[in-house]
């Protein structure tokens, strides 16, 4: 094609006097670049995610139980009686000491490597490692057992040519040239990243095991894992992996493909609340092992704590900047009737400054406001919820309460865990003791 063009283009030229020959020769040039079509190349910045491999059996037999570890980067976090569990993000759970609130002390630490998510439920941990799912009796939680460890939930291992298994991926931020229209540039327009395998090439994002999905970390009402109805229900980006969970076993059983920008999972009265980046999907699990989608409540997309009660639901959204949310979006908690299982309706919505996790106790809903503090909600009637307290001078973005003691809340912030007493005729809280990250 570009010889024709070019050929074309110079008869044209040969046929003239040579003084135009010499003024058409000028013109040729330009003529013989609008003749010659570009290469398709674009240049394109984006988030470069490099395969790092190793050996996955290596990984699977580090021991569970290692002495206290620097923690640096808290994520999940569970109260038990007397102690206090804080994941550190991709590494595992300290373990704090908690039976004298006003000196937690950082106990021992149980390894959990590449974890994201941990679950506690009748002194068992459910947590995710890798491709792994495990089972942990914590009943002495300062000599945790693994009681089980179902392999390859998550998705089969990518290897390299030495059979090494994918372990993590390296990111950093790249700019690169790359053909129009080719699998990379799409998949960047799509997801502004990459993911490279060992070769250089491309692995597709339909490709990559789910235990490598970004989650939300965080307390309370933010959890990606539920136990409940003798199975075992795993939220990892667009799936919904079900597990058979005996006294001690665990079995794969199937997943249920969801929509992308799924972030919590919640089971109530045999139901199963997923909260997502633009909505709240219901599933009946009447039948655990295969749950059955009921309805599905629409949104402005924003970031949504889901907290069933009863024939109602309580919703958070909210948009805040560098929160990973919609920063056009709005600021509120919906009340929502699930009288109608086949049509939810928002009840009542109310607007607030930043409302993070929820817990409910005693008849009142509490809401965490982040740099707000938190406010408070009677919801003993099944008329319209009324805020009837704002506690501010501290920074909430979850609040739990202490399983033995009501009287007792724990809030989560940036800095740490803040433990509190509270008085529930006023609403006053006083401070315990406090858990540093």
């Amino acid at each position: 094609m570009f010889i024709f063009w070019y050929n074309l283009c110079f008869f044209r030229l040969s046929n003239t006097t040579i003084m135009k020959n010499i003024l058409l020769l000028l013109t040729a040039s330009v003529l013989l670049f609008s003749c010659t079509k570009p290469k398709g190349k674009v240049s394109l910045t984006y988030n470069k995610a490099t395969a790092v491999y190793g050996v996955l059996n290596e990984v699977r037999n580090q021991p569970l139980l290692i002495p206290q570890q620097p923690l640096e980067n808290p994520g999940k976090i569970y109260v038990g009686n007397d102690y206090v569990l804080v994941g550190e993000k991709g590494k595992g759970i300290h373990i704090f000491d908690n039976s004298n609130m006003t000196n937690p002390i950082r106990f021992s630490f149980i390894q959990i490597p590449y974890n994201k998510e941990f679950f506690v439920k009748d002194n068992m941990l459910y947590a995710e490692s890798l491709y792994d799912f495990i089972k942990i009796d914590i009943s002495d939680v300062y000599h945790p057992v693994i009681v089980d460890r179902e392999e390859n939930v998550f998705g089969t291992p990518l290897t390299n040519d030495k059979g090494e298994s994918l372990i993590r991926f390296n990111y950093t931020v790249a700019t690169d040239e790359f053909e129009l229209n080719s699998p990379e540039a799409k998949e960047i327009e799509r997801k502004g990243k990459l993911h490279i395998d060992y070769k250089g090439k491309l692995i597709p994002e339909s490709s990559v095991p789910t235990s490598f999905a970004n989650s939300n970390n965080g307390a309370g009402t933010l959890n990606r894992i539920a136990v409940d109805f003798g199975h075992v229900y795993i939220l990892t980006g667009s799936k919904l992996h079900v597990l058979d969970n005996t006294s001690t076993a665990l079995s794969y059983i199937d997943n249920i493909n969801l929509s992308e920008g799924m972030e919590t999972v919640y089971t109530y009265d045999n139901k199963i609340y997923i909260g997502s980046q633009d909505g709240v999907l219901t599933y009946d699990a009447s039948t655990p092992e295969k749950p059955s989608k009921i309805s599905e409540f629409n949104h402005t997309t924003s970031c949504d704590p889901v907290l069933p009660n009863g024939t109602r639901a309580f919703l958070t959204l909210r948009s805040v900047e560098n929160q990973g949310c919609n920063y056009e979006g709005e600021n509120t908690l919906n009340v929502i009737d699930m009288s109608d299982e086949d049509e939810p309706v928002i009840a009542q919505s109310i607007e607030m400054n930043t409302p993070y996790g929820m817990a409910i106790i005693n008849n009142y809903l509490f809401v965490g406001q982040g740099e707000n503090g938190f406010s408070v909600f009677d919801i003993s009637s099944d008329d319209e919820i009324e805020e009837i307290a704002t506690v501010t001078g501290l920074v909430a973005f979850d609040i739990m309460q202490h399983p033995t003691n009501p009287n007792i809340l724990l809030v989560t912030n940036s800095y740490g865990i803040k433990e509190y007493n509270i008085d529930y005729s006023t609403f006053v809280v006083s401070p315990i003791g406090t858990i540093n990250y």
